[in-house]
């Protein structure tokens, strides 16, 4: 039995585990009867992931007649009156209804686990888009065979006759294209023509290849690279909706800018990246960042390092974009102080441009900013500890995360010649782990109050009670969380 059949088997045998394919079981038992028996078709990455032997999720669903889903829509809440709810058009000039399944269905004996279930049906159409600097599509009833041609990849083009269960290839490859990985366009459609209606399906092709490791051939490179230019219509919040889908992935922002380099796309979206690509690190005697001679040799190895959640490795993204400008050099060396906080002015500029949430967008500059401080901590004492955890705050984890990412993306040479990662930060973890489990769960109030200390001090509200609330802070900092309030009224006299 070849791989292909393998597959097939093993989809078939797999006990349903989702809501979704309790609902592709309820179609094949009522379907057969009916006048949309070889007319209603799963599509798209459903189909992929169940001939991959992968949770099958998101049936989305296609039925081949004029208006089919409202009719199929209707049919079924007629059927299920109680269980579905109304019937809900997506959009005006859409062809797209959506049902609920509000209930598990009991249907001639049989009890379908269909609660949850959010399925949304479509008339197969084919499209055009009017206007050259939009992505707004104008779409009309077409055959299945057309609604396939204006998909975009044929991994995600394969269908499924939901009235037999049987899978069918209209394009011809993509049955092999998905048990070989290979990420490209129906053969018989131009691809550049797909790429240039639709812009955002680079950035998808970006996300498919991150997130499953396909192929992309050089036929389809090209093609990108050719119309690179016109992902500039898509609007910067899907661009980053499919960032974030990227950012889950371990890895994913290597593989993702990798290929947005060769294609780019990365000119495009985040310049300022691409433009570390001209940004030496260690010209001439290069003792250390011995992975590459640029900017972006660093970056990129420090992704492979970072962890897999969107905002961790945006962090490892934009942790060095402010090297560019802070870039100098001292007796033929390069060096780029206060980069740090020149990256995280960097870094906003671009989240905000990019329209990422202000949640985020703190969190990741501040990540950003502190992302060297660990560095400078393995030999310090209790006090700047305390410090530092209190002035990281939330963003602790995330520092350290990056920290050390940034660490064993710094390649030196041993005392043999051989390369290998510079020092993580773990060591300095535990160390702050020890401190940080010394604060309080409800965060404690400081020992003297600003009333207190100008009755002690008898100094007037303004910048000498700022210079003693520090002096007091500075006190804790060194001596705990737990510091004996007199012992703090004592050292504030004196320091005062």
């Amino acid at each position: 039995m070849n791989s292909i059949m393998k597959l097939k088997k093993i989809a078939k045998d797999l006990i349903a585990k989702s809501s979704e394919k309790e609902v592709e079981r309820l179609l094949k038992k009522i379907l057969p009867s009916t006048k949309f028996r070889g007319k209603t078709f799963a599509v798209g990455g459903y189909n992929r992931d169940e001939l991959l032997g992968l949770d099958a999720k998101d049936l989305d669903i296609v039925v081949e007649m004029k208006d089919g889903a409202k009719k199929i829509t209707k049919f079924l809440k007629k059927e299920f009156p109680n269980e579905i709810t109304k019937p809900y058009q997506m959009g005006a000039s859409y062809p797209i209804w959506q049902i609920t399944f509000q209930e598990d269905i009991n249907y001639k004996d049989d009890l379908f686990e269909t609660k949850g279930a959010v399925i949304e049906f479509a008339d197969t159409m084919k499209e055009s888009f009017p206007d050259e600097n939009s992505r707004q599509r104008e779409t009309s009833f077409g055959t299945l065979k057309e609604d396939v041609e204006r998909r975009d990849f044929t991994v995600n083009s394969l269908l499924k006759d939901l009235s037999t269960g049987e899978f069918i290839d209209l394009t011809g490859t993509s049955i092999r294209d998905i048990e070989k990985g290979i990420l490209q366009g129906n053969p018989g459609v131009d691809f550049d023509e797909i790429l240039r209606q639709d812009p955002l399906r680079m950035i998808r092709l970006v996300r498919f290849q991150a997130k499953y490791g396909w192929k992309v051939p050089l036929s389809v490179l090209k093609a990108v690279k050719r119309n690179a230019k016109r992902i500039k219509i898509v609007s910067k919040e899907r661009i980053t909706a499919e960032l974030v889908k990227i950012g889950k992935v371990k890895g994913g922002f290597y593989k993702a800018i990798r290929l947005m380099k060769v294609t780019g796309l990365l000119k495009e979206i985040m310049p300022e990246i691409d433009a570390l690509r001209n940004i030496k690190q260690q010209p001439d005697v290069r003792m250390i960042h011995l992975e590459g001679e640029t900017v972006f040799h660093h970056t990129m190895e420090v992704l492979k390092h970072a962890q897999p959640t969107f905002e961790a490795q945006l962090s490892a993204l934009l942790h060095d974009v402010g090297k560019k400008d802070t870039q100098e050099f001292v007796d033929g060396k390069v060096q780029f102080l206060g980069h740090e906080q020149v990256s995280g002015e960097i870094a906003e500029a671009i989240m905000k441009r990019l329209k990422i949430d202000s949640k985020t967008i703190k969190k990741v500059k501040n990540t950003v900013v502190n992302h060297m401080r660990p560095h400078s901590l393995n030999k310090a004492k209790a006090k700047s500890l305390r410090k530092f955890i209190r002035e990281i705050g939330d963003e602790l984890e995330d520092v350290l995360d990056l920290a050390h990412a940034d660490g064993k993306g710094t390649l030196i040479q041993d005392e043999l010649g051989n390369l290998k990662p510079s020092k993580g930060v773990e060591n300095i973890r535990e160390r702050l782990y020890h401190y940080r489990d010394e604060v309080p769960v409800v965060k404690p109030k400081p020992p003297l109050n600003g009333r207190e200390i100008m009755k002690l001090l008898n100094i007037n509200q303004g910048h000498d009670v700022g210079r003693a609330v520090h002096i007091v802070q500075d006190i804790v900092d060194e001596h705990g969380f737990d510091v004996d309030k007199q012992f703090v009224i004592d050292e504030l006299l004196e320091r005062y």
